[in-house]
């Protein structure tokens, strides 16, 4: 049997999503150069900055990540709608970017340069939004354990 013990960590990331793209490729004397675009890297250093500066990732945040079972992540996506869009027709987004590109790229940004890996996430819950005026990421992680 297992169980899910607490109310676990929860934090709101006031930074836009973004998604994890497609690595680019350029040709040098040395070989092959693999690259992120900057859009990409300039969301990690946000949300890593955002993290370290409201101390996000505290002993709660690590007591999570590391019961016995592993843990659940639960992610809330509220993605800028369009400038060009006045309102919202539906609170869902069906539409890019793909979602679980989405996950990669937080959970790339909020386990960037940790000994703790992302594998330690067992199950997960996503969801995606259409947002705006706040765009931000709202996630929530519960350990589990055995009993």
């Amino acid at each position: 049997m297992m169980t899910v013990q607490s109310d676990g960590w929860h934090a709101v990331i006031p930074v836009a999503p973004v998604a994890t793209p497609r690595p680019n490729f350029r040709h040098t004397d040395k070989g092959v150069v693999t690259f992120y675009p900057d859009k990409y890297n300039q969301f990690l250093d946000d949300v890593g900055a955002y993290v370290d500066e409201h101390e996000l990732l505290d002993a709660t945040f690590f007591d999570e990540m590391n019961r016995e079972l592993g843990a659940i992540a639960t992610i809330d996506f509220y993605v800028q709608a369009p400038k060009s869009q006045k309102r919202i027709n539906k609170v869902t987004r069906t539409t890019a970017p793909d979602i679980d590109n989405l996950v990669k790229a937080i959970l790339d940004a909020l386990f960037r340069g940790l000994k703790i890996r992302d594998s330690r996430i067992v199950g997960l819950n996503a969801m995606k939004y259409s947002s705006m005026d706040n765009p931000r990421i709202e996630i929530g992680i519960k350990g589990i354990d055995a009993k």
